[in-house]
């Protein structure tokens, strides 16, 4: 059966290459090139959604992680309430797993097709630099590309960079395909490169829509009152209480102001120098006598004035 497929593989290329032939330009390079743009068509609903759910699990991350170290003694309700954080995102955990699954057999088939492929006609299978598809790129210049377009989509769709899991893969899995893009007969990193642009140009397109989204949504948000549910509004409150320190750090800093004479406003530093400065010019003023520059100071700058009597 599974030679059948490799068979039908290889008859499909052969196809590509009919339709480039029609156009006038018969290249295998092109016929795969052709090839991989109708995969990635077909293919498109699939690494949609895989892409959305890769991006979508990637910026619930701090969430889920501050789920797992609040209820790390308690793992039923840790389960119960990371289930309801994928329900609340809509977020598939096995949702990326079904692409790569189907997009292995592909891989695999296309590099087998290009062993012993029967091209019919020899001087078509030169492309560009590659003196042959069907045997490895004599220039690395296929490996490179492989490397950069591999390095620059999983860029494009990182959200936390400073992740250590996330960024030992970026810089691992280019240089992986680079060896496996060096070794291989030069079609089938010519099938991965252009796989990896159309998956960038995807990858850009699925950003704008989500940040496009989430702006909404914030805009939406900050014209309602009570904003922010469940685990987020937890996590800014503990945040809050963190950082003041498990003090109301408003109301002590009311306090101080008062302490230091008067309001909030006049317990600064500006204000004090403000009012010694009112209170030297008033007494360079030789025709009022002590108590009354006194009354005058106290009613225009202390919390409770004296009254008039």
């Amino acid at each position: 059966m599974w030679h059948s497929f490799v068979q039908w593989f290889a008859s499909v290329i052969q196809f590509m290459y009919g339709i480039t032939d029609s156009l006038g330009v018969a290249n295998y390079g092109l016929a795969i090139i052709f090839m991989t743009i109708v995969i990635k068509i077909v293919l498109f609903p699939i690494t949609h959604k895989q892409l959305k759910s890769m991006r979508a699990m990637q910026e619930i991350q701090p969430r889920m992680k501050y789920i797992q170290d609040k209820y790390k003694d308690d793992p039923q309700t840790m389960q119960l309430k990371v289930m309801e954080l994928y329900k609340e995102h809509g977020v598939n955990p096995l949702g990326g797993c079904l692409p790569l699954l189907i997009q292995m057999p592909i891989f695999i088939a296309f590099y087998q097709s290009l062993f012993n492929f029967k091209f019919a006609v020899e001087e078509h299978a030169r492309f560009l630099w590659i003196p042959n598809i069907g045997s490895s790129d004599p220039w690395y210049i296929l490996a490179v590309l492989a490397a950069a377009t591999t390095f620059i989509q999983q860029r494009v769709s990182m959200v936390d960079t400073k992740d250590p899991t996330q960024k030992s893969m970026l810089y691992v899995m280019p240089l992986f395909m680079a060896w496996i893009a060096a070794t291989m007969p030069a079609g089938l990193p010519l099938y991965w490169v252009t796989f990896n642009i159309l998956g960038i140009l995807q990858q850009l397109y699925i950003n704008w829509s989500s940040n496009k989204a989430k702006l909404a949504t914030a805009t939406a948000t900050a014209t309602a009152t009570g904003t922010g549910t469940g685990v987020q509004l937890e996590m800014e409150k503990e945040t809050l209480e963190e950082s003041s320190g498990g003090h109301n750090t408003l109301t002590e800093e009311k306090v101080a102001g008062r302490e230091k004479g008067g309001k909030k406003v006049n317990g600064s530093p500006n204000s004090r120098k403000k009012r010694e400065k009112t209170w030297m010019r008033l007494l360079k003023r030789p025709w009022m006598n002590w108590n009354v520059q006194l009354r005058m100071f106290l009613l225009k700058y202390w919390k409770n004035p004296v009254k008039e009597y």
